[in-house]
């Protein structure tokens, strides 16, 4: 199998994946679109390809050249459509765009069939009356691929430090490289043309094996390109989900202490990432309501109690944070809230979205499985244990009550 066979498939099963999102947005149009027109204009560098459409033909000018050029062009167009959608949604000169295509597809049709053709085919200098029209055929061709290339750099590699994920970089990294070997690939022709014009001298070999190895390799740059974005998202996709299966069980003991925080709407089992968003606004509306079962004095004792068994600084806050959440809990479960105190802070106030979740999976992970943390909750049940029997005790001679408890009810708060 040759190389032009190989690249001719891989581009190919990248347009076909890729297929789908015709209906979606424009810029998911116009990369399908640029995929499918890439891929169809190198099939007309498969040698059995080539032979059998020229044959097809069966005239001295070969056809397949101007098909692979032509499919070119477009593909150049979508491509840079497609950048513009990504890098600049505002829109970027669309009606100089339009005209450029528009003007270049048909002047390449008329030189085209105005030329004089050697054997050697639309890259060499003709013969005879249409001797010129070679050089307007390929400077046409040329010049626009160059400057949609150029274009395309500027706004593909401009664009990589705003995209938000390392593989979004990467694919737009890789597209900008593309690109620039598509720059490259122009400047080439342009050069062996005018050495060609000014000394007569040409070099087919050379321009052959520089024209080929620049065209593979922007479109592999370009195909390695497209793909790492949508692998970018099957990435978030499974890290949130890993999130998801870390946090479950935190939202399933403060949702049983607090179930009324639960939203009634069901969610797709497949819907990871809403599902996720769910689950945090959950754990957090949990948060919320069983402060109220707690005062900001058991938060002090929880940090103290924390520091004082050795717990790592940087993770101390949210095991203190897992240990009122469980005395909470079973302070819910007793159906008791306190009214007239100050209630703890919540530790996930104020962070960012990678960080939010960060302390979400620590508090979590301490909450379930942390020895500090049963060993703070079985002291504080065996306290409160010990100061309910004393209260009773007292009762009995003064009928005396904690004036502080009040009857369980669901807070009068959510968070939105």
């Amino acid at each position: 199998m040759s190389t032009s066979t190989l690249i001719a498939g891989v581009l190919w099963l990248v347009a076909l994946w890729r297929l789908p999102s015709l209906r979606h947005s424009r810029k998911q149009r116009s990369l399908a679109l640029t995929l499918t027109t890439l891929a169809a204009a190198m099939t007309f560098e498969v040698p059995q390809v080539k032979e059998a459409v020229d044959a097809a033909v069966g005239t001295d000018a070969r056809l397949s050249p101007l098909l692979k050029h032509l499919l070119g062009v477009t593909s150049a167009a979508y491509l840079l459509d497609f950048v513009i959608a990504v890098v600049r949604p505002q829109g970027l000169a669309s009606r100089t765009r339009l005209v450029a295509a528009g003007v270049t597809l048909p002047l390449m049709l008329a030189f085209y069939a105005l030329a004089n053709w050697t054997p050697g085919g639309p890259v060499r200098l003709g013969e005879g009356r249409g001797a010129l029209f070679p050089v307007l055929y390929m400077t046409v061709f040329t010049l626009y691929i160059g400057i949609a290339m150029v274009v395309a750099t500027w706004l593909f590699l401009g664009g990589v430090r705003h995209s938000r994920t390392l593989l979004g970089k990467a694919g737009l990294g890789f597209l900008g490289l593309g690109t620039l070997l598509g720059s490259l690939y122009a400047l080439q022709r342009i050069v062996f043309v005018t050495v060609q014009l000014a000394s007569g001298t040409s070099y087919p070999d050379l321009e052959n094996l520089l024209s080929t190895t620049l065209k593979q390799a922007t479109v592999l740059s370009v195909a390695l390109g497209v793909c790492l974005p949508p692998l970018s998202v099957a990435v978030e996709y499974v890290k949130a989900w890993s999130t998801l299966r870390k946090l479950y069980p935190l939202w399933a003991q403060l949702t049983e202490a607090a179930p009324y925080v639960v939203l009634a709407t069901s969610v797709g089992r497949w819907r990871i990432p809403f599902r996720l968003e769910r689950c945090v606004i959950e754990i957090e509306d949990a948060c919320l309501a069983l402060r109220e079962y707690v005062s900001v004095d058991m938060y002090a004792k929880a940090r103290r109690f924390v520091r004082q068994d050795g717990v790592d600084a940087q993770l101390s806050d949210a095991v203190a944070e897992a240990c009122w959440l469980r005395a909470a809990v079973q302070s819910a479960r007793n159906g008791e809230r306190l009214r007239g105190v100050e209630y703890p802070p919540l530790g996930v106030t104020g962070r960012d979205r990678a960080s939010e979740l960060s302390w979400l999976r620590t508090v979590a992970r301490a909450y379930l499985s942390s020895p500090v943390v049963s060993e703070f909750v079985r002291q504080e049940q065996s306290s409160v244990s010990h100061e309910q029997g004393a209260s009773e005790r007292i009762s009995s001679h003064d009928n005396g009550c904690p004036p502080q408890r009040v009857a369980a009810g669901p807070p009068h708060y959510r968070l939105a």
